[in-house]
Order: structure tokens, then C-alpha cells, then sequence
């Protein structure tokens, strides 16, 4: 049966009342504005609400583990809005009157170790009332004056879970991890959030993208006037100029929006402009296939040390990247290798006095043949 509370009251003259009647009326206005919330939530763009001024964080959380695989958990502040709409507010303030009242936001579990990791879940109960805060004196009966809705914590195996959030009333606020069957916080972990500046992990993040972007253009710049300067006009030279053209056009569409819009935008709209950045450059190596694309690649595999291989696998690997809300960041684990490998590649052909220059000799490769077969082992050409 439907809850009734979810219906608005009918209001009648003469009509005998109590306080269900309005504790009713509460929970219809609150579900509409659930429901208006819902409208503009997607299973990409819940979760921790930008922080405010003065604080440093939306989410304030204290884990600590036993030898005998007991996690103890307290959730000290969190600003959040669930996928169902529901609105969570509790300050430090909040969670203390709480505590005084007898509902500290705290849970002792003891774990499983088969599982390898757990999400630590906040849940909120929005039509069951906790109530809190001290009571007025002169007041009869005596009563809380503050109500909030029911919340608890739990840890859940990541296992039992899907790819989404458990439910409309639930969010993963932080992660345990097994390493050796010794329990761990996961300190990388970073919530569902709904914008880049709802965590600190995030907020830089965008800046050192910005930073990546900002030094492709500069790159891609310097290769043009490289090329057209001295009159390039080998095979690699054209792969090098249509390249950094096709990166210089979608940068330039994309990089104002980027400082001026994506640093309050979901997680997901900046990894999707990034995996497209991925795909803009696949595409332009993609048009020289057979006619210089993989001469091209295996001419920079070689300038950089890399495997075989190693430079198409990242591309693929970040157009195709699979994005979980819940994990976010796993994605940007992903696309830190992309960035990072780009960074390599185009300060080489920024530096390159000629594109065709070969790192042994220091012959020019003439127009029509590449003949560097050689398989290099991988080394770590990550950036620190």
C-alpha cells in the first residue's frame, strides 16, 4: 500500500486534527520537492555538494580499524544530495546535538576478509523523524525541538554492489580496502560528487588538467610554426601537422568553456571532454593509415623508449574508459596515464630540431620509407 504521507492533506472545516495531520503535510511537501530535485539528478551527477566557505571539505569522516577486522565508523559532517533528491545537511554542530540525543552517527562492523574491499555507506531514511536538541524548559510536555531524517552508516562489500549507487536513499562516502589481508582506509577514494569543487582530491585535479590542456595548445603551437618555419614536408612532418591542427581546433573549442563552466560541472562532463581529446587524435593518426600513421607512432615509440604498441593501447584504453559514479577515482587513474603520455610525446616533437630526425644517427628518414622495426622494452614514462 502506498504511504499516505505522501499525498497531500485534505483540509476540512470542522475537521478534528493532530499532529499526524501536519507530520502528513510535511512529508508531501518534502516528497515534491524530492521529486522536482530528482528531474535534474542523474546517476552521474549526485553526491557531495560543493563545500562551503570556510570549510575545507563537504565530508568529514573517521575510520579506524582493529586487529579482529572491526571497522568503526563516524561521520562528523557531510553536505550531500542523494540520487533519489533527498538533501543532507549535517554540520559538525548538527552531529553533535545528535550525539547528545542518543543518535550518534557511528557504527562498529566486523568484516569479512574474503572480501577484498568495502564501500562505507550512508543511508537516509527521509519519511522516518529523529529528534534532537535540548529541550525548552518552559515548554510542556517536555520535547526535542528538532527533527531530521533517520540516518545510518554500513559497510557493504564491494561485491554485493553494482556499478551504481545501492538505491535513492544511499551514498558511498568512502572505501576499505584488503592489501595482503591487512584491512586499509582507501585514502584515494573519492565519493560521488556533484561537482569538481565538492572535494579537495577533485579540485586539484582540475587544475592540473587545466595545466595538461594548457601545455598541449602550447605544443601543438610550437609544432605548426616548427613544421611551417623550415619547411617540413616528410611523411612525418605532414602526420605531425595535421595532428597538432585537428588538437589546436578542439582545444580552442573547448578550453574557455573548460576554465569558465567545467570547474562546477559533474566529474563526468571533464573526463568525457578529456576521453574526446583521446579520440581526436586517433582519428587524425587514424586518416594516415597506411600512409604514414604507423611510421609515425613507431617513430615516436622509439624517441620515448616505448613498448610497441604502447601509444595506440592508451588511446583506446581512454576513449573507451569506463566511468562508475561511485569510484570516481578510478576514471582519473585511467586518464592520468593518457595525459601523461601525451605530455611525453609532444614535448619530444617540441624539441626535435626536424621531425625525421632519428635518435641514434641523427639521419633524416626520407619521405617514403621508415625502416626502425626495433622493439623496445617499456620503461616508466610516467610523470611524477
Amino acid at each position: 500500500m502506498a504511504n499516505s504521507g505522501l499525498y497531500s492533506v485534505n483540509w476540512v472545516d470542522g475537521m478534528k486534527i493532530n499532529k499526524n495531520h501536519f507530520i502528513d503535510m510535511e512529508n508531501s511537501l518534502l516528497d515534491k520537492i524530492r521529486d522536482s530535485q530528482h528531474l535534474n539528478i542523474t546517476p552521474s551527477n549526485f553526491g557531495l555538494l560543493p563545500m562551503t566557505s570556510g570549510h575545507l571539505s563537504s565530508l568529514e569522516l573517521t575510520t579506524s580499524i582493529d586487529g579482529q577486522s572491526t571497522i568503526e565508523v563516524t561521520l562528523h559532517s557531510c553536505r550531500a544530495i542523494t540520487l533519489g533528491g533527498v538533501l543532507i545537511n549535517i554540520s559538525k554542530a548538527v552531529s553533535s546535538m545528535l550525539e547528545h540525543s542518543g543518535h550518534k552517527l557511528s557504527q562498529q562492523i566486523k568484516v569479512d576478509k574474503k572480501d577484498l574491499a568495502w564501500y562505507i555507506v550512508l543511508i537516509v531514511n527521509p519519511l522516518k523523524k529523529v529528534a534532537f536538541g535540548e529541550a525548552n524548559p518552559d515548554e510542556v510536555p517536555p520535547r526535542h525541538p528538532h527533527v531530521l531524517p533517520e540516518f545510518r552508516l554500513d559497510v557493504i562489500p564491494v561485491s554485493e554492489t553494482s556499478k551504481q549507487e545501492l538505491g535513492l536513499y544511499h551514498i558511498s562516502i568512502g572505501k576499505i580496502v584488503n592489501k595482503e589481508d591487512n584491512l586499509a582506509v582507501d585514502l584515494n577514494f573519492i565519493p560521488p560528487c556533484t561537482s569538481m569543487q565538492s572535494h579537495p582530491d577533485l579540485k586539484f585535479v582540475y587544475n592540473e588538467l587545466g595545466t595538461f590542456l594548457n601545455q598541449m595548445e602550447l605544443f601543438c603551437i610550437r609544432i605548426i610554426q616548427k613544421i611551417y618555419q623550415k619547411k617540413q614536408t616528410n611523411d612525418l612532418a605532414n602526420v605531425a601537422l595535421h595532428l597538432s591542427q585537428q588538437m589546436i581546433q578542439y582545444l580552442n573549442a573547448y578550453l574557455v568553456e573548460y576554465r569558465i563552466v567545467d570547474k562546477n560541472e559533474a566529474p563526468i562532463k571533464i573526463i568525457s571532454k578529456i576521453a574526446g581529446l583521446a579520440r581526436v587524435i586517433k582519428s587524425s593518426l587514424d586518416v594516415f593509415e597506411g600512409t604514414g600513421k604507423e611510421d609515425f607512432v613507431n617513430y615516436l615509440a622509439e624517441w620515448c623508449d616505448l613498448r610497441q604498441g604502447a601509444i595506440e593501447s592508451v588511446l583506446i584504453e581512454t576513449i573507451e574508459i569506463n566511468y562508475v559514479h561511485t569510484d570516481i577515482n578510478a576514471a582519473f587513474q585511467d586518464l592520468s596515464e593518457f595525459t601523461k603520455l601525451m605530455l611525453i610525446l609532444f614535448k619530444k616533437l617540441n624539441e626535435l630540431d626536424y621531425i625525421g630526425k632519428k635518435p641514434e644517427t641523427g639521419i633524416f628518414v626520407k619521405e617514403e620509407t621508415i625502416n626502425n622495426n626495433e622493439i623496445k622494452g617499456r620503461r616508466n614514462f610516467l610523470l611524477d
